[in-house]
């Protein structure tokens, strides 16, 4: 997602969050299967959530890009959050993650393939991502679209694996 715009990516787009969109990260949040991959793996309340949208909406302004909130295309419907974060002091990091109901439908490929295409664009060279040690299907994911394992216990924690794409990958 850049500033001023959208990430579209055929069935999705990618824009940038509304204080709104609190309400609807701590109902996708709820639900503890998707809470578990994320983060310290516990649900985020409205404060945590309403800060997590400003702050995004803060590095977008800062950086020209971020995260933002992933809807669905046809009928605008938030389905979960992407992007490319810029975490301090640290390499972008591209971040995503659905409600449940829409695991297993083909967007984590969808998305990471336009994110990792944005990244490639724009040079932000190279891009991480974590990963939580038992999201088999994340990492599947990040593997198919060109990261590559660097750090299987990531800052000390065999919890968290690190990925990361580079353009020579």
């Amino acid at each position: 997602m850049i500033k001023g715009a959208a990430l579209d990516t055929g069935r999705l787009v990618v824009r940038p969050f509304e204080e709104d969109d609190a309400d609807r990260l701590v109902a996708i949040f709820a639900d503890p299967d998707v809470a578990r991959h994320v983060g310290d793996g516990a649900p985020l309340d409205r404060a945590e959530a309403l800060l997590w949208v400003r702050n995004s909406r803060a590095n977008l302004s800062r950086h020209g890009y971020g995260t933002g909130a992933v809807t669905q295309k046809d009928g605008g419907r938030m389905i979960g959050w992407a992007g490319v974060a810029r975490p301090e002091g640290e390499p972008p990091e591209i971040i995503y993650g659905f409600e449940r109901a829409a695991w297993r439908k083909g967007y984590g490929r969808e998305l990471l393939a336009a994110l990792v295409a944005f990244a490639a664009a724009r040079g932000i060279d190279p891009v991480r991502a974590t990963v939580a040690a038992g999201n088999a299907t994340s990492s599947a994911l990040l593997l198919a679209a060109g990261f590559r394992l660097a750090d299987p216990h990531y800052g000390g924690d065999p919890q968290v694996q690190l990925y990361e794409w580079t353009a020579s990958t």
